[in-house]
Order: structure tokens, then C-alpha cells, then sequence
């Protein structure tokens, strides 16, 4: 019976981390208590997108980015390191998502200033800028939680306009061990927990990246296909007649048969 019910527990668990792209290992024995391994996984929220790009991404995929180190704001030792450990995890996974065909890592200049980033962009030859600011980091390691909050900023070199701005945090919590009657879950962090968090928040902004390039570009056919798809789906509502004025129409007609009678005689 017990190991029945431990079963059925297994299943519910495997169910539910399924969904969220949890994996676990089951620890069963005779003569010890049956313990659950969950890797713990990233919690976050989606972006915030503060500035987003009025125009249509089509035809952004063949410019040419340059990739500036972040850099942190809050008080702490070697910030300049943290920031570059960080962009350059963001770095890596932008490459491997192949958002652009050319993205040029700085790891030699100085921390994402805007004024400065946009001036080495353009002598470069770059079309777009990427920079950001790392606004709180907590390596909680195995003692308490490890947390992480990025903003990231995407300029157009060419006129300096701000064109993207999105920010978004990430937490993993401490490994924890519930310990039930029957059985025992215990969570497992992964290697590199802040490593974890930054290739997390990476992904998450990169498919907003990802998706404006990937939208149609005005007056193409998958454009007007949309524009057909909105309109018989959202067909316009029928126009409202304009009421006749009844008392100009009966003057109207009275003026004209007063001119024929006059024409008669």
C-alpha cells in the first residue's frame, strides 16, 4: 500500500513538472524513506517592455549589432566584471538564438554608457546598439535564494533613437526539503544558479527581439493577409441611414407644383 500511494504521488509530481520542464529522479528504497529530486528552475514573470519599436522588424535581421557590457548600478565589489559576466551569458544566448546574422561582443570598453555606446557603434560600422544595466544581483549560492534583475536597451546607431527598452527579474529559490510522511521532495539547484537566471532572462527578451523581426512588413502580402483575416472576422458595422427631413421634402414638393401651375396659365 505504501509503495502504491508513492507511486501515484510520483505520477501527480511527474505531471506537474511536465508542464513547467522540471526534471526529477526518484530515490525509492525498502528499508528507507522514498525522496523526490526536483531541479529547481528560474521564477520570473515575462519582460516589461517599456520602449517598444513603432515600426515592423522585417529586414532588421541583416544589420549588424554591437553588443555593449552591462553595467550594474547598486554598490558592490568589481561591479565591472559582474556586469560583463552577465552581458556576455545575455551575448551568448542571442548568438545561439541567431537574432542577427553579426554581433560583435566589446568585452574591452567600459560599461554601457548610452552617449558612449552609440558613438562606437557607428565608428564600427554597426546598425544597432545593445547595452543594459544589471539593477540587482544577489548570488544566493546555497545559503538563501539567487536573484537577478536586468535591463536591457536596444538604440538605433544611426539616429540614436531608443527603439527598445525592456526589463524583467528572475529568482531560484534555496534548495528545500519537504518532508511528508510517506515520502520526502527535495528541490536541486543547477550548477550555476545565477548563470541559470541570466540565460533565463536572455531567452525571454531575445523572443521579443525574435518576434519583431518576424513581423510582416507594410503593404506585403502577409500584411494584407492579416489586414483580410481583421476584416472578416471584425467586419465594419452596417452605416446608419440619415434620417430624411420630411417637412423639406413637402415644401420641396409644394414649390414645385406652385412653379407648374404657374407655367399653366
Amino acid at each position: 500500500m505504501k509503495h502504491l500511494l508513492c507511486c501515484f504521488l510520483l505520477l501527480l509530481l511527474s505531471g506537474c513538472a511536465t508542464a513547467q520542464g522540471i526534471d526529477e529522479h526518484v530515490d525509492m528504497g525498502l528499508g528507507r524513506k522514498t525522496t523526490i529530486y526536483r531541479d529547481q528552475w528560474v521564477h520570473r514573470n515575462p519582460p516589461e517592455v517599456h520602449v517598444e519599436a513603432r515600426d515592423s522588424g522585417a529586414g532588421q535581421s541583416n544589420l549588424n549589432v554591437l553588443f555593449i557590457p552591462f553595467r550594474v548600478t547598486q554598490e558592490m565589489p568589481n561591479p565591472s566584471i559582474v556586469g560583463y559576466t552577465i552581458s556576455r551569458i545575455f551575448w551568448q544566448t542571442w548568438t545561439t538564438m541567431q537574432l542577427f546574422p553579426s554581433i560583435e561582443f566589446t568585452g574591452d570598453d567600459t560599461p554601457y554608457r548610452r552617449d558612449r555606446a552609440i558613438q562606437l557603434a557607428r565608428l564600427r560600422g554597426a546598425e544597432l546598439v545593445v547595452g543594459g544595466f544589471v539593477t540587482y544581483i544577489y548570488p544566493g549560492g546555497t545559503a538563501s535564494d539567487t536573484q537577478l534583475a536586468v535591463q536591457v536597451e536596444v538604440h538605433d546607431a544611426r539616429s540614436g533613437q531608443l527603439i527598445w527598452s525592456m526589463a524583467q527579474s528572475g529568482i531560484i529559490p534555496v534548495s528545500r526539503l519537504n518532508d511528508y510522511v510517506l515520502f520526502a521532495v527535495k528541490t536541486r539547484l543547477p550548477s550555476d544558479p545565477m548563470h541559470a537566471i541570466a540565460k533565463a532572462l536572455a531567452s525571454d527578451m531575445g523572443i521579443v527581439i525574435q518576434n519583431w523581426i518576424a513581423s510582416p512588413a507594410p503593404g506585403t502580402r502577409a500584411q494584407q493577409m492579416d489586414k483580410n483575416v481583421r476584416d472578416t472576422l471584425f467586419s465594419p458595422r452596417d452605416t446608419i441611414p440619415t434620417p430624411r427631413n420630411t417637412q423639406d421634402e413637402h415644401g420641396k414638393r409644394e414649390e414645385e407644383r406652385r412653379i407648374a401651375n404657374d407655367k399653366a396659365f
